[in-house]
């Protein structure tokens, strides 16, 4: 069993989660484990963790809030006792930041564990789907893939909400042996934060109505319409490069997955349609920084016409895909 454990992340809901399957996996492994949690401004000295529990276990010391440390002499403290962490105790830090106490993180790393707690990525949708499922599961509910996109489209991409969503539906359900995503519409109501990174995904997917969606989202979660536009305009510039042959350093991607994934996407849209959004949306830009019409209107008007897809050269028409379907 480990003597030191680190958690680090931005997203206390994610720390959390993280600390609890940690703290889980850790009595597992010794039912006798005895676990204090503190605040790191409840403590004047760091907790006794060279002797056992009063039972005979191992003990545990868990520390919330490490990045807000301020007392020096607890810091020498913790310095000192990461330097040579006793091997009968465990002591689990938790911290939003290392950029002050990188030091104690240094230490940490070296002699125990240091985990990055991190949300996943905007275009990561398994990531996604599993933290959804994973908030379900916690619950010791069911839920279909149906129930899952529809927390997604709600909550978007924040973990807060996310559990918030699921919570409510579970409690309002309580005899439902697998909730769906009718069980969640008929709940939930309104949207989470969504980035406009998943505005663009829903636009290279060649769905207006999800990204009508997503948009509403992110505009009611406070974002910027021209903050929106401009994660939307990255991201088509991204496709643009991969549908011209550039490689995922030079468009700016991280990892083979998601070059494939963009890749697959870019492939979606017709000969120059492309080219012809990047210069659409370049005109949204200005009919937002000089329209007389609101800026969500505006917006949301760009939005519909990037996400039809149509043939180049041809004038947009809102009701020809209408009509073609008849």
């Amino acid at each position: 069993m480990i003597s030191v454990l680190l958690l680090t992340g931005d997203d206390d809901l994610l720390l959390m989660r993280e600390l609890e399957r940690r703290l889980d996996g850790l009595c597992a492994d010794d039912p006798e484990l005895s676990v204090d949690r503190y605040d790191i401004s409840e403590l004047e000295h760091l907790p006794e963790l060279r002797t056992t529990s009063l039972f005979g276990g191992r003990t545990c010391i868990v520390i919330r809030g490490l990045e807000t440390i301020a007392k020096d002499g607890l810091k020498e403290e913790l310095e000192r006792y990461l330097e040579a962490p006793s091997p009968d105790a465990v002591l689990v830090l938790v911290a939003r930041g290392t950029g002050k106490v990188q030091k104690i993180a240094k230490l940490a790393k070296a002699n125990g564990e240091r985990i990055d707690v991190k949300a996943p990525a905007d275009w990561d949708d398994r990531g996604w789907d599993r933290l959804v499922g994973e908030e379900f599961r916690r619950l010791q509910r069911k839920a279909d893939a149906t129930a899952i996109a529809a927390i997604r489209t709600h909550a978007g991409s924040d973990a807060g909400a996310i559990a918030s969503q699921v919570g409510s539906v579970c409690a309002s359900h309580a005899g439902v042996a697998t909730l769906t995503g009718e069980h969640v519409d008929a709940v939930v109501q309104g949207h989470g934060k969504v980035s406009g990174f998943a505005v663009a995904d829903a636009i290279g997917e060649r769905d207006p109505g999800a990204a009508l969606v997503a948009l509403r989202g992110a505009l009611d979660a406070g974002d910027a319409p021209l903050a929106i536009l401009g994660a939307i305009t990255y991201r088509m510039r991204q496709l643009l490069l991969v549908r011209s042959g550039a490689n995922a350093k030079d468009a700016g991607i991280r990892g083979d997955g998601q070059y494939r994934r963009t890749k697959a996407i870019s492939g979606a849209f017709n000969p120059g349609e492309l080219a012809w959004c990047h210069d659409r949306l370049a005109q949204l830009d200005l009919d937002l920084k000089g329209s007389e019409l609101p800026d969500e209107l505006v917006l949301e008007l760009g939005v519909i016409e990037v996400a039809s897809s149509q043939e180049v050269g041809a004038p947009w028409n809102p009701l020809a895909g209408r009509a073609a379907a008849r």
